[in-house]
């Protein structure tokens, strides 16, 4: 019979089969809820090997259990979402489709046959939903454009939504974007020159950039972050685990003999049972990295170069991976022990599975190059919901811990709801690139140093210590001498009580600032409604509430906290020029910001004042006090700012397809 009931059914025996895990199933929901009457645009970040085919395939579950009776049951209208992979390589393809199988209501194509399966898949009834994987390659300055997807969305057809997927996401965001900025920067002094060819050929490069974006002003793009089950291992879980190794510039050639190469070699020698390894050489040593291995003992039947006309390997010393999936399967009944060696250019983009994560030894990564591009490699394919918490991985520790650090605020930001503050998520990532000292968060990008900019706040200090006290706004003779004895944290609590006193009695205000020499060795935070624990309005630490609570936790543990942390000196501002920095938790901070809640509730107040121990109060200070200078942080700092200016390429290093 066909009715409604029965395709609805169809559809919910996926959703509680073996084929779905809860998490997926939630994060396709939160990704199809953001779709409205203005929001035609999701992008969803998850992590790597975190289940994104599950994500794609419950999407497509949700396209068709939204249909109306009559067209869930109209057979011309079964095919109604286009799955494109940004990828030519047809085993990607092909994988998509068997992941995608029991999804009867999708077409699975790529970009470069993305017009062609409109004609003969769609025919008279255009795709509803568009979900484009690893978008993150569309940002390759080389590579796919978005232009042609969504000409077709606004001109021919403008009620399809597009959803866009990715463990890295950020160069798609951004690439086109920050090519725009830098179209006008020249159409500016084009103009100055009055160089009207140069002006001309700035502004055609500011259009394409516009439509090559997937930030389309008019599409209202939203954010939704995929939370992952507890039973995930992923980077962050390596970090906190002591199981990654960082590879600096005088060790990571894996050709070159160092205390991380011994130690890797030793794990791999020590492994008892079955096991393998991955490792990743520049382009043209792979020759040389099987070399090493042979004259290590390892039997050269075991040691395979993974790769496609690759160059200075023979081709009978190739290997495909599905070749070498099934010698590893036939490994195990002899207890055998692999290398997988393969280079930059070259990714194993296809899911190794379970087994062979359960079984992996040990990663490295000899490459340099963007956070994508590191954890889209070798620490990518360790990734995922598997058993196997011992395996070590040697790479760019500074790429990772910025991945990890993204991952952190991206699930406070947008993995219960999806998320649209885009320009300071920009701000982000482009702290976040400065703190751990990267060239950039993406493969593909032709990027300026700028996004690695001078460090202008070098001059650092360790924090000496910090105290919590209620602010006693209507008590003009309070004892402050019974929380501290320091003069300096005591001369500041005054100034900072006479700023809401000044004019009376304390009134709520949306700025406040410590004017005159007398007062500007302190540095005051207002915390608001907005600030306090709303995670769109978050630094790199969160949230000033977790903020505070993180770095006085810190503290406390006798942990070394930069007070230039603290400080967050901005506008020119420095930290050598603040004896004390005050974050300030008050009801009569109020946010200017259009948002729901803008004033911190007594309440917010006294959740502060209970976690230090102290009186409720309506307002309350955290002090921090400037410790000892650190010379070595400062020299490290200096030493990063004679870096060059000057614009530089990140190569694409996370594709499967050596050249």
């Amino acid at each position: 019979m066909n009715s409604p009931e029965k395709h609805r059914q169809y559809i919910k025996d996926i959703f509680s089969s073996n084929a779905l895990h809860q998490h997926q199933i939630d994060a396709a929901q939160k990704t199809y809820s953001a779709f409205n009457s203005d929001v035609r645009a999701v992008v969803t970040a998850a992590e790597m090997q975190a289940g994104k085919s599950g994500i794609a395939l419950a999407l497509c579950c949700f396209q068709r259990f939204n249909l109306s009776d009559i067209d869930i049951c109209d057979r011309k209208q079964l095919k109604d979402t286009l799955y494109l992979v940004t990828m030519p390589d047809t085993a990607l393809r092909d994988q998509a489709e068997d992941d995608l199988k029991l999804a009867k209501n999708v077409v699975v194509s790529n970009f470069v046959n993305f017009e062609k399966a409109l004609e003969s898949d769609f025919k008279g009834n255009p795709p509803k939903l568009i979900i484009i994987d690893e978008c993150h390659y569309g940002s390759n300055v080389t590579g796919i454009r978005y232009s042609s997807i969504f000409d077709y969305l606004e001109q021919e057809n403008d009620s399809c939504k597009v959803v866009f997927i990715s463990a890295t996401p950020f160069g798609a965001l951004y690439g086109a974007e920050t090519e725009y900025e830098e179209a006008l920067e020249l159409s500016s002094e084009a103009e100055e020159e009055h160089n009207e060819q140069l002006l001309e050929e700035s502004k055609r490069a500011a259009s394409n950039a516009l439509k090559d974006s997937i930030l389309r002003r008019d599409f209202s793009t939203r954010l939704v972050f995929h939370k992952t089950s507890d039973e995930y291992y992923g980077v962050r879980e390596m970090l906190n685990n002591g199981r990654l190794i960082n590879l600096d510039d005088d060790c990571r050639n894996f050709l070159v003999d160092s205390e991380q190469r011994i130690n890797f070699m030793n794990q791999f020698k020590q492994h008892e049972g079955m096991g393998w390894s991955l490792v990743r050489v520049p382009a043209g040593n792979a020759m040389d990295a099987k070399q090493f291995f042979i004259s290590q003992g390892i039997d050269e039947h075991n040691i395979f170069i993974l790769g496609n006309s690759l160059s200075g390997v023979p081709e009978d010393q190739l290997s495909t991976i599905e070749r070498f999936k099934k010698d590893f399967e036939d490994a195990q009944l002899f207890g055998d022990k692999l290398v997988a060696i393969t280079v930059a250019g070259c990714r194993a983009g296809i899911n190794f599975g379970a087994m062979m994560k359960n079984n992996l030894i040990s990663t490295w990564d000899s490459t340099v190059a963007s956070v994508a591009a590191v954890v889209q490699a070798n620490v990518g394919r360790a990734c995922g919901y598997h058993g196997n918490n011992t395996s070590m991985h040697y790479t760019n520790g500074n790429a990772a811990e910025a991945y990890g650090a993204i991952l952190d605020y991206l699930e406070r930001t947008c993995s219960d709801h999806a998320a649209s503050d885009f320009e300071g998520l920009k701000e982000f990532f482009e702290d976040i690139c400065q703190e751990y000292h990267i060239n950039g968060l993406d493969v593909g990008l032709t990027i300026k140093y700028k996004r690695r900019r001078p460090i202008g706040d070098v001059e650092t200090y360790a924090t000496d210590s910090y105290v919590a006290v209620p602010a006693k706004l209507l008590d003009a003779d309070f004892d402050f001498s019974t929380f501290t004895s320091d003069k300096q944290i005591l001369a500041a609590i005054s100034i900072l009580r006479a700023e809401f006193t000044k004019s009376g009695a304390p009134s709520v205000k949306g700025n406040r600032a410590l004017r005159g020499k007398k007062k500007n060795w302190i540095k005051a935070q207002w915390v608001n409604g907005d600030s306090y624990d709303n995670p769109e309005k978050a630094g790199a630490d969160g949230p000033q509430k977790d903020r505070t609570i993180m770095l006085t936790s810190m503290l406390d543990k006798g942990e070394m906290v930069e007070f230039n942390r603290i400080v967050a000196p901005g506008s020119g501002e420095l930290t050598e020029d603040k004896l004390i920095t005050a974050t300030v938790f008050s009801i009569y901070n109020i946010s200017r910001r259009k948002v729901i809640k803008t004033v911190m509730t007594e309440h917010d107040v006294w959740d502060m004042c209970d976690h230090f121990n102290i009186p409720h109060d309506d307002t309350m200070f955290v002090l921090y006090k400037r410790g000892e200078y650190d010379i070595e942080r400062s020299i490290a700092k200096k030493e990063h700012n004679r870096l060059p200016e000057k614009s530089g390429s990140l190569s694409d290093e996370s594709q499967f397809s050596a050249k």
